[in-house]
């Protein structure tokens, strides 16, 4: 999905402040830490996929987008899914209380071991392909210039530009059509970019930047 969402290479939003974290605590804010354990305690679900939740949250509104915190949108993204698949309803997760019965053909409980299972294949990314590879290590290739509006992992700063096969990571389920519940394999490549290629700013320097690309993303000059 091509928003505000993708905002790698974009130009206008000042340096990215980094500092490193204090004591080691993982989380700003202990709000954070049971986002995090939220997320966590919903992977049990039989069809939510990391694709899946990408593509939810790549779907708030883009004003509100960037000016809440990330671990804001992963509240947002649970409260959709959890709507969406009849578990709740907005009302009770504004006030917090329990009010109607949720749709359990959607969500059939399941034992801790049968979570961990459902976990476990929502979240293996190796897949077999109906077809050998493509492409091979040192081939070069071009990103292709075309989005689409649900949810790919091809930024918009390469779409267009040539890079350098790399590597030949093997089938890998296809985030884009995960994303839909569509799960099938396709090769993925580990391809670079010279960064002069890509932000003119960055002539004469050696640096690269290295990206892993499914084939479907990828053309012959």
């Amino acid at each position: 999905m091509d928003g505000v969402h993708d905002l790698g290479g974009r130009e206008g939003f000042g340096p990215v402040r980094w500092q490193a974290d204090k004591g080691g605590e993982p989380f700003h804010e202990e709000w954070e830490g049971r986002a995090w354990g939220i997320f966590s305690g919903m992977g049990g679900h039989p069809s939510w996929t990391t694709d899946w939740f990408r593509h939810v949250r790549e779907r708030i509104e883009p004003t509100v987008y960037l000016t809440t915190p990330y671990f804001d949108h992963w509240v947002q993204t649970i409260m959709a899914m959890l709507i969406d698949d009849g578990i709740a309803d907005r009302d009770e997760l504004l006030t917090g209380r329990a009010r109607f019965e949720p749709k359990t053909e959607t969500y059939p409980g399941a034992d801790p071991a049968g979570a961990r299972a459902n976990f476990a294949r929502a979240n293996a990314h190796k897949a077999d392909t109906p077809a050998g590879p493509t492409f091979a290590i040192g081939d070069v290739v071009r990103a292709k210039s075309s989005g689409h509006a649900h949810h790919t992992r091809l930024p918009a700063y390469v779409r267009g530009r040539i890079g350098i096969v790399d590597r030949h990571d093997g089938g890998r389920v296809l985030a884009d059509a995960n994303a839909q519940g569509d799960r099938r394999g396709e090769h993925l490549y580990t391809v670079y970019f010279k960064a002069a290629d890509l932000w003119p700013e960055a002539e004469g320097r050696p640096d690269r930047v290295y990206l892993d690309l499914w084939e479907s993303y990828l053309e012959r000059p």
